[in-house]
This record gives C-alpha cells, structure tokens and sequence, in this order.
C-alpha cells in the first residue's frame, strides 16, 4: 500500500513539475512534451494553456450522400495549426460505435496540415443519418470540436453492397 501511495505521489510531483516548467513564456519545439514518466505528450499540452495554439477544420461537416447498408465509409476531415506551438489531439471520441476515428498521435507543428480519418460502417435503420465525432484539442478557440457527416443509408439491397469507398 505505501509502495503505491508513493507511486501515486511520485507521478503528481513528476505531473506538476512539468507542468511548471513548460509554463515559462517559451514556445514549445516539436518534442517539448516528451518525457521518460509514461505520459503522452498530448496529456501535458492539455495541462500547459498558456502555449495553446489554434486550429482551423478545413472541413468540420460532409455530406455523403446515398450509402447502402454493409458499406463502409472512409472520412477524412482536415486541419491547419494556425498558432504558434504544436497542436495535440487528446482525445477523439465518435458518437456511434459504427464509427472508428485514427488521427496523429504526434504534435502538428505550426502552418502544418494534419488529417483525421474516420471509418464509418453502415447499419441500422434506412433513411437519412447525422453522425458526430468529438475532437479534444490544446487550442484556444475552443478544446472541444464537432466533426459531423451526414446522408441517407439506403435500404435497397443491391450487388454493390459491402464496399469501401472514399468520400
């Protein structure tokens, strides 16, 4: 029990004192939040707000448009770091468990273009569909972002059903 108590504090400490230094009005490099504790670079820029930056959706909603059950659709929704520091994505969480979300895992530097991807698989029941996806960010306009796409899942069975296909 004491072990882990100590653990526990050890990692606080460890948490704060980064947190202290990167509060200093430096401009955090590329690997600025990396460190040897086992945390994510992206966890410590959510706890440094005074180096968050800005980030623009290059598109933030889709229309797909006819969509037959069984296929799946692959979504990529763009983004610019118009700040100043390295943007991280924290979290990403869709809102159906028909839609699966990879996006960079590293820090987006300034001017730089990141892409997330999202995966959605049709089902359910046929007519028209508003899926949402939940972006965390270390931005100043904003921590949290929706992703939306939207279109109708057809309930025709036809040869074609079962494809991937890019939108």
């Amino acid at each position: 029990m004491q072990k882990v108590r100590m653990n526990k504090t050890a990692l606080f400490i460890s948490v704060v004192f980064c947190w202290g230094y990167f509060s200093c009005k430096q401009k955090p490099s590329k690997n600025v939040y990396e460190n040897n504790l086992g945390i994510p670079p992206a966890v410590l820029a959510q706890l440094d707000s005074i180096h968050y930056t800005q980030i623009q959706w290059i598109d933030s909603v889709k229309t797909i448009g006819n969509v037959f059950y069984g296929d799946t659709v692959l979504l990529n929704f763009m983004f610019k770091n118009t700040g100043e520091t390295p943007l991280f994505i924290a979290e990403v969480k869709p809102s159906c468990g028909c839609t699966v979300a990879n996006y960079p895992k590293h820090g987006i530097m300034p001017g730089e273009i990141g892409i997330l991807q999202a995966k959605y698989t049709s089902e359910g029941f046929p007519g028209n569909f508003r899926k949402s996806i939940t972006v965390k960010s270390n931005t100043t306009n904003g921590v949290y972002h929706s992703l939306q796409f939207l279109g109708i899942l057809s309930k025709d069975s036809l040869p074609h059903q079962n494809k991937t296909y890019l939108k």
